[in-house]
Parts: C-alpha cells; sequence; structure tokens
C-alpha cells in the first residue's frame, strides 16, 4: 500500500554518503525509513519527488506493502494506546511488590506518559543500579510498544519461578515506557498513516520529530549543541520536515518531560526502541568519538550477538551514524549530559527493531525475543557498569552566608552523585572587580570570547561596529561572555540584531548557561531575514540569584550561505577585573576564606577526578563583606564580639563559645546547609564577656537532625560571626 501518498523504494547504496551524494535530499520530503547497511536504503518518496530518484543513477525497485490488522489484546498483534495502559495497570495490581505505575508528565495534547518501575521493594528508590527502557519516540514504529510490553511482561511473569530473572529483578531498578510520543501514537494508531513525529503545532506545520529534540551532547562543544548541524545530517530546521528538531532545544513536550524525569535519576544504561533495520547502534550520532566508547562498541557488539534477525544472521551493530548522521538524538543527549552534566555513566543505545514499520505480525514473537535478549544482556550489566566507569565531576553550586561583617567566610557545597564520579580533589576561584556594560563593540571584543565570529563594520546599530557571527555550511558560530553574569531580580538579556539567513535552515539563537555546558535557548530560534535591525529582550527570571554565560550562536546546513548574522548594543555585557584561584587542592567540601577587605566577592569551584580530570566552573556565589562587624571595648580585655566552635564532626555536643563586646540583644541560632533556621540556641538581652553553650544535635523541636554540615550563626552588637560545624 501507498504510506500517506508515499512510495517504499530500495535504492541501492553501500553507504549513507553513496545515497546522500546520488539524490538531492534538501528541501524534498524523501525519508530514509531503513537500510540493510552496506547494500540499500529504504526510501519513503512522494510522487513529486520521484525524479530525484529515478534520475539519481542508483538502481531502485519499488517495495509492494500489505496493511498489517490490528487486534488489541492478543500476544502477536499490535495494541492501542489504552490497551498499554490497561496492561501497566493491571501489572501494577498483580505484582504490586516488584511493578510500580508511574508517569514522567503530560504530551502536549495532555496525555499522561505511562511507564512503570520494576524492582525487588519497588515502592523505595535506594541505591540499586538503574536502567531504562523507552520505546516509540516516531509514531508509526509499532513493533517497538510491542517489544517493550513483552519485556515487562517476561519479568513479572516469570519472577516466581525462574532464579535468574529474580535475582535480576531484586538487584536493579529497571524502567519501561512503552510509548513516549503518544500523542503521534494515537494519531498514526490504527489508520496506518505513515506519521513519525508528534503532534505540537508551529505555525502552519504540525509535529517535530522528538527524537532530534533534544538539548544536544551538552559536553562545551558548540558543533554538538542543540539545532547544529554536520554535513548530511538527517535533522533539519525546517517546519514540516519529518526530522525536524523544534524550535528550540527540548522543544518537544514528550522529550521535555523525559529529559527532566532522566535528571533526576542515576541510570547507567539506556536504550531506546525504533525501528526499522536490525541494527544496535550507539552515540554520537555526528561522528564523533563518545566517551567510553571503547565499553560502547564491546557492549553493542555484544547486544547484536544475541539478537537474531527475521532471516538469517544477528543485528548489525555500529556507531549511530553509519546509518546516517543526526543530531538532537536521545541517545547523543543521555550519554552527553549524565557524562559532564549528571556525573554518571551512561551505556545510551538505539534498538533499529524489525525490517518494516508494521511489521507483519507473525514476525513479532521472534522481534520481541530478539529485543529482550538484547536488552537482557545490557542490563544484567548496570552494576558492573557502575563499578567500572565514572562521570565526570559536576560543576558544583558553592552555599554560604550571602553577607560577612568580618571578612570571613565559609563556603560549602554538596557533591552531585559522588559515589559515581569519585572527585579526589576540587577547586575554589574568587573574582572581584565586576562592571556591567551596554557593549556596543566600540572599544573592541575584551568582554567576549568568539568561535568563528568578529567585529564588523559592514553592519552596526550604532556606532562603527557590530559582531559578525561568520559564514560557511555547517557551522555553529557564537560570541559568548568571557564571565558569567550574576543574576538579579528584573534582569534580562537585551540587545540589536540583524539577520538575513536560508529561511528554514539555518537559524540562530540567544542562550545561556550556568557551567558553559548545557545551554538552554530563551526563544525560539530566528530564520529567514529580519528586516533591519530588531530590538529583543528576554527575562533571566529563572536565574535570578545564580550567573549565566550569555551566548549568541548561528547554525548552518550544507549549501547556500546569505548575508548571515550581526548583534550590537547588548545588556549585560560581564567583566571581572581580578580573578585569583584560591586553592585547587581542597580535599574537603567546604573552605573558609578569611579576612577579606569591604567589597563584593563571587566565589566559584570545580571538581576533579582520576579518570578525566577537571570540569568546568560552576555558578558564581556572591558574598558582600561590609566591614561593620568587630566592635570593641575599652579596657585591658579588649573584648571582641565572636564566635568559636569546639571539636567536630561530633556525635555527641558541640561545644560553642562566643564572646559580647558589651551588654546587648544576642542571637545564637543554627541553620542547615540550605540556609533553614533548624535550632536557636540563645535569644535575648545578654551581659558583655565570655560565654558558652552545648549543642545536642536537635532542632527547636527535640528531633536528633541528620548528619551533614550547619552553621552556627551569632548576631549581636551590629556584628555577626559564622561556624560550620559538622554532625556525624
Amino acid at each position: 500500500m501507498a504510506l500517506a501518498g508515499k512510495s517504499l523504494v530500495r535504492v541501492e547504496a553501500r553507504d549513507y554518503w553513496e545515497l546522500y551524494d546520488h539524490i538531492p535530499f534538501k528541501g524534498s520530503s524523501i525519508e530514509i525509513a531503513g537500510a540493510v547497511l552496506g547494500e540499500s536504503y529504504d526510501l519513503l518518496v512522494a510522487p513529486e519527488d520521484m525524479a530525484l530518484v529515478t534520475g539519481s543513477g542508483l538502481a531502485w525497485q519499488v517495495v509492494e506493502l500489505e496493511s498489517r490488522p490490528v487486534e488489541d489484546g492478543v500476544d502477536a498483534e499490535y495494541r492501542s494506546w489504552d490497551a498499554h495502559i490497561a496492561l501497566m495497570r493491571n501489572w501494577a495490581a498483580t505484582y504490586p511488590d516488584i511493578c510500580r505505575l508511574d508517569s514522567i508528565g503530560q504530551t502536549h495534547e495532555g496525555h499522561w506518559i505511562y511507564g512503570v518501575k520494576i524492582s525487588g521493594n519497588v515502592q523505595v528508590d535506594d541505591d540499586r543500579p538503574e536502567v531504562i527502557l523507552e520505546a516509540t519516540h516516531h509514531a508509526r514504529e509499532w513493533a517497538a510498544p510491542e517489544a517493550a510490553r513483552h519485556f515487562v511482561d517476561t519479568l513479572l511473569t516469570n519472577y516466581a519461578t525462574n532464579p535468574g530473572f529474580r535475582d535480576y529483578v531484586d538487584n536493579v531498578q529497571t524502567w519501561v515506557f512503552p510509548i513516549i510520543n503518544i500523542d503521534g501514537y494515537l494519531w498514526d494508531y490504527p489508520q496506518q498513516r505513515s506519521w513519525r513525529r508528534n503532534r505540537q503545532p508551529f505555525g502552519s506545520a504540525i509535529g517535530s520529530d522528538p527524537n532530534r529534540s533534544y538539548n544536544g551532547v551538552c559536553d562545551g562543544d558548540p558543533n554538538a549543541d542543540w539545532g547544529a548541524l554536520v554535513r548530511g545530517s538527517r535533522s533539519d530546521h525546517r517546519p514540516g520536515s519529518d526530522v525536524w528538531m523544534g524550535a528550540h532545544g527540548r522543544w518537544a513536550s514528550e522529550v521535555d518531560a523525559l529529559a527532566e524525569f532522566f535528571k533526576t535519576r542515576n541510570f547507567v544504561a539506556d536504550i531506546t526502541l525504533h525501528s526499522y533495520s536490525e541494527l544496535v547502534l550507539w552515540p554520537y550520532g555526528d561522528g564523533r568519538t563518545a566517551p567510553y566508547n571503547a565499553m560502547l562498541v564491546s557492549l553493542g557488539q555484544r547486544m547484536a550477538a544475541q539478537m537474531p534477525k527475521l532471516g538469517s544472521g544477528t543485528y548489525s551493530p555500529g556507531q549511530s551514524n553509519t546509518l546516517y548522521p543526526t543530531s538532537g538524538g536521545s541517545c547523543d543527549w543521555m550519554l552527553g549530559w549524565a557524562h559532564a552534566v549528571g556525573g554518571f555513566p551512561c551505556m545510551s543505545y538505539v534498538f533499529e527493531l524489525g525490517t518494516t514499520f508494521y511489521q507483519n505480525t507473525s514476525q513479532l514473537p521472534a522481534i520481541q525475543t530478539a529485543n529482550f535478549r538484547g536488552a537482557y544482556f545490557l542490563f544484567q550489566r548496570a552494576d558492573s557498569i557502575r563499578n567500572a566507569l565514572r562521570g565526570k565531576v559536576p560543576p558544583p553550586t558553592l552555599t554560604g552566608p550571602d553577607s560577612s561583617e568580618t571578612g570571613d567566610v565559609v563556603l560549602h557545597w554538596s557533591p552531585l552523585r559522588p559515589s559515581y564520579n569519585e572527585p579526589d580533589r576540587w577547586g575554589i576561584e574568587r573574582l572581584s572587580g565586576l562592571t556591567v556594560i551596554e557593549d556596543d563593540f566600540e572599544a573592541g571584543s575584551g568582554r567576549w570570547t568568539f568561535g568563528g565570529a568578529a567585529l564588523s563594520t559592514t553592519q552596526k546599530r550604532s556606532g562603527s561596529y557590530s559582531v559578525y557571527l561568520g559564514t560557511g555550511n555547517n557551522i555553529s558560530n557564537y560570541a559568548m561572555t568571557s564571565d558569567p553574569y550574576p543574576v538579579r531580580a528584573g534582569d534580562s538579556l537585551r540587545y540589536w540584531i540583524w539577520f538575513d539567513t536560508e529561511s528554514n535552515y539555518d537559524a540562530t539563537v540567544a542562550e545561556v548557561s550556568e557551567n558553559g555546558l548545557e545551554w538552554f535557548q530563551l526563544h525560539d530560534r530566528y530564520t529567514g531575514n529580519s528586516g533591519g535591525w530588531v530590538r529583543r529582550a528576554f527575562s533571566l527570571a529563572p536565574w535570578i540569584g545564580s550567573s549565566v554565560f550569555i551566548r549568541f550562536r548561528y547554525m548552518t546546513d550544507d549549501n547556500t550561505l546569505r548575508a548571515g548574522v550581526y548583534v550590537d548594543d547588548v545588556w549585560p555585557a560581564p567583566a571581572f577585573a581580578q580573578r585569583l584561584v584560591l586553592s585547587d587542592a581542597i580535599t574537603d567540601t567546604l573552605y573558609e576564606v578569611s579576612d577579606l577587605e569591604v567589597g563584593t566577592y563571587w566565589f566559584r569551584g570545580r571538581g576533579r577526578n582520576a579518570a578525566w580530570g577537571w570540569n568546568n566552573q560552576g555558578p558564581l556565589k556572591e558574598v558582600v563583606v561590609t566591614g561593620v562587624g568587630v566592635a570593641e571595648r575599652p579596657g585591658a580585655d579588649r573584648l571582641r564580639t565572636g564566635l568559636t566552635a569546639g571539636r567536630n564532626p561530633s556525635a555527641g555536643p558541640i561545644e560553642l563559645g562566643y564572646t559580647l563586646a558589651r551588654t546587648g540583644n544576642a542571637v545564637l541560632a543554627v541553620t542547615d546547609a540550605s540556609g533553614r533556621k533548624v535550632r536557636t540556641l540563645v535569644s535575648g538581652r545578654t551581659g558583655q564577656g565570655r560565654h558558652s553553650v552545648r549543642w545536642d544535635g536537635r532542632d527547636d523541636a527535640g528531633r536528633r537532625l541528620p548528619a551533614g554540615v550547619y552553621f552556627c550563626r551569632l548576631d549581636a552588637d551590629e556584628s555577626a560571626g559564622v561556624r560550620v560545624v559538622l554532625l556525624d
């Protein structure tokens, strides 16, 4: 049958580049449906584009397709979304000790994205390794949810009788989401419209490709961030294209929900199910080598060897760009974000199941068995992956007082997932002398870092200069603030922009990042022609109290270049006059800074481990030194208001000593690391002299507080003092 008015055409090509060099994909509606690597590619071709294939010089043939029957509730048939929900509810009710129904959020059309967690003591999130299996980013790939269903059903129904399955379930936390793109699936099922995208509208177009909408690789390389296009990429800035990546990173509602869920977990293995081509693929889609490549390759090859094809042989393993190059895929983001930002290893793979979208239902059992063998092989090794590999040390977020009257400051940070990245050292840097201007670039580019950008006199909104973001095919050029900007209430990014780009193929964005790794676009991408200089402003409210780098980025595809992108009169453009590394040999998670002079200071930290060395700096922590804090009494004793802490960490009471230079009101309180007050030890009028009090590690309600870092603060005589105490 015809798929949405298109024909399925099998074209002989040894690899993607032979196909790409003979068929002009750009601007056409031709889709790559699947491939037999080394032999042929299956293309979905509309009648108006058939001449592009028949005139290519490559051998081709139209492949006849049959409609696949649909019947709910039969093991070798395809199920509706409602039937999948009913199954998941039934699993949770039938196996409540090892199966839990959960949801990660809603689609654009408001459908809840349901999945199940399978684990011994399933209601508890503990330190057992976690893995995830998700399916059906693409609506027409009907074998994917059935394979996910079969994986769950096999584990649950055999748990009581199969010791191997029981051992796995008891020791690994497994999450399975059979349909991510529910809106698209509901549109495609059961009509078989060959619909790939979700159903989220953008202008007159409907839907983006959820597996192109993820937010890049998050490793600091702009060529791997959202929207960047390598030569021949099967990702697209054109709304209506079946591989449109959306208006910005995580634009697809389903992707946004899954990404937020992923960030809250510690997944050491991920498999995303697609169809078709009988492949096992691993990152990166742009052709670069991913971290942990040796293990990625080894596990991928061994998984593929477990998975029999429908004909003869086993699944073919390879890096995902061997099928065709892409950007914005789930596996790239999950591995990359986990490694550099989350601080844990995640072995991430794509299974391309079967040999067509609407596979003959008689072949479903074999496809499901192949998927189970591959996924179970990987997931059984979850603990070994966790033990063998390390993520980078995530950039720390410093906490501590916002002000100091004495010039003494204690900074503290909580390592993120330290058992997964094993930090061995920390570094703290102090910055001061901040100036912020609206930069018209007349004084040069000293506040900026350029990647392919340059000052220009060709276009300017004011004065003689602006920043030109460069030109070339497949670029991801940028201008970025060299220093981060501390965001305050009411702040917004304001600038003027002039652009003339190839409409819906090239794009430009303004974006921000706290750490230079994970970037967030502040708006839907610009494309086409601005019609002159236009002013733009975007709130920075989500980052109040933190700090961000600001970046303007221009992305192009293959061929057809126009005048490009210019930026001028940008606010804020920050610069710090002084930077001082206080230490890069800290082994604790707190650091004391003493004798600061009156002024405003910013501190930031970074961490390292033996596996990957230093990671990027974290966001700024601002501290104001007021210099009011020393009050003295004339006389021989020359008492100074202050605070001391006895031996700690301690499992017993901690002795706190405090001195008042003169009689007056005094408050001595304990706060936790977030600044929340947990205990008041002294409050009221207190005499001049030296005093002491013991803290038993309990809060004001008498409850024993958990082990960790706490801050004791004395406020008296318009002075203040802070000391860190550690409870064992």
